[in-house]
Formats: C-alpha cells, sequence, structure tokens
C-alpha cells in the first residue's frame, strides 16, 4: 500500500504529464532502472532533471526529463535543478 507522500508523488506526476508524453518510452526508462538494480546490486532511481516541483522551475513527467541516478546521487541531488 501506498503512504501519503508516496501518494503525493504519484499524484504529482500524473498533473506534470502531458497528455503528448510518449509513455512507452517512459516506462521503458523505469524498466532499465530496474534491470540495473537486479544486475548489479546497486538501488537505483529514476529521477526528474527538472524537478516536478522545484522552487524556481517545475519539470514535466516526460522521458527527456528523466535520467538514472543511484539512489545516493538522487538524495544529494534533492529536489534542485543544476544550473
Amino acid at each position: 500500500e501506498m503512504t501519503a507522500l508516496q501518494r503525493k508523488r504519484h499524484c504529482g506526476q500524473l498533473q506534470r504529464t502531458p497528455k503528448w508524453a510518449d509513455q512507452k518510452a517512459i516506462r521503458a526508462i523505469y524498466r532499465q532502472c530496474a534491470a540495473m538494480r537486479r544486475e548489479t546490486g546497486i538501488r537505483y532511481e529514476v529521477d526528474h532533471i527538472i524537478p516536478l516541483q522545484g522552487a524556481m522551475v517545475s519539470g514535466l513527467h516526460v522521458a527527456s526529463n528523466l535520467q538514472i541516478l543511484t539512489k545516493t546521487e538522487n538524495l544529494k541531488k534533492n529536489n534542485k535543478w543544476p544550473v
């Protein structure tokens, strides 16, 4: 079952996903991330390059705004957009 924070994040993704988004490409990135975890034992996560709810700018939930980072890298990045 989803926690309140997970539910909020999921709703945010849905709101920031435009109708033209390539859902197949998005799913492929998440599958690639899961495969990398299985193959290496390293915890990888899918990150939004431009955060969905950033302080200065908000990105979209589209394939071109996704990257795979280790959990450690993603925690360091937090909700920031490196300029």
